[in-house]
């Protein structure tokens, strides 16, 4: 079992990436006739998880919630690593500790951001041969094609288009399940991705359920958003590497000073 830790009102599994895939691995190999399903917060998830008794429930009865997002890496440092108490330790934190790797990871080692832990989770699906769907975006068959480009190892990919409407929702559903994955991700964005997930977990789409948001539309994935660079990457900054190449973003960014504010109460409340 791994160990959680909350932020906020949400329980985030402290795991690396390899261990997360594991997991996700054991799932499959499990003989439970239940679906497993796997979300992938970040901010707005768990400040809408505050407010949202819904959201609330069906991010906490996740299998696993893996930490999509340096942000959350700072709370759960500040809030349950060293050092405990130290003059302007928000002020600090946020300036200069989060550059620094050892304190960033020391309470979730790994951020599972998009392709981050799903690029090696297809290619452990490939090595062993686990049935794979997608359903998400607008064109299945040019997802399809960039993800065979990306592995072309991947020899069970079924993509269906995530853009339906609730009167095709139960025909989409019966042909999912007809596949019998192993893995099915769902990328549909938050929260729409994770209701569905919720609404259809004893539809037996899939062993295995993943919320992907916008992962497939990642350059390595073959969509058109590319990466930050690595050093960005290593020193917390891909986010606003994400703003500068998408000012849109902006506004979904205004959700995060409000985070930092509800984080530093909890701490207040933990003293």
């Amino acid at each position: 079992m791994s160990v959680k830790i909350k932020i906020l009102s949400t329980e985030v599994d402290a795991l690396t990436i390899d261990t997360a895939n594991s997991r996700i691995s054991d799932m499959i190999k499990s003989r439970t006739s239940r679906s497993h399903y796997v979300v992938k917060p970040y901010v707005e998830f768990i400040e809408l998880a505050r407010k949202d008794k819904e959201i609330r429930q069906i991010l906490n009865s996740a299998d696993l919630v893996l930490a999509d997002g340096v942000s959350l890496q700072w709370a759960a440092s500040y809030l349950y690593g060293k050092p405990q108490a130290k003059f302007l330790k928000l002020v600090r934190s946020l300036l200069f500790w989060l550059q620094d790797n050892s304190w960033r990871d020391q309470v979730l080692p790994e951020k599972m951001a998009g392709a981050s832990q799903t690029l090696p989770l297809m290619r452990l699906a490939a090595k062993n041969g686990w049935n794979v769907g997608v359903v998400g975006g607008s064109d299945p068959y040019l997802t399809r094609a960039a993800i065979k480009a990306t592995i072309p190892t991947l020899e069970s990919l079924t993509v269906w288009n995530g853009y339906f409407d609730k009167a095709e929702e139960a025909a989409l559903v019966s042909d999912i399940a007809s596949k019998k994955l192993d893995i099915l991700f769902v990328a549909m964005g938050f929260p729409r991705q994770e209701k569905f997930m919720y609404k259809h977990l004893s539809s037996k789409l899939a062993k295995v359920l993943i919320g992907e948001g916008g992962t497939f539309d990642y350059h390595v994935f073959g969509g058109s958003v590319k990466r930050a660079p690595e050093w960005m990457q290593r020193a917390g900054l891909e986010w606003l590497f994400r703003l500068i190449i998408q000012p849109r973003r902006l506004v979904r960014q205004l959700s995060i000073p409000r985070f930092i504010y509800h984080v530093y109460r909890q701490a207040k409340s933990l003293r």
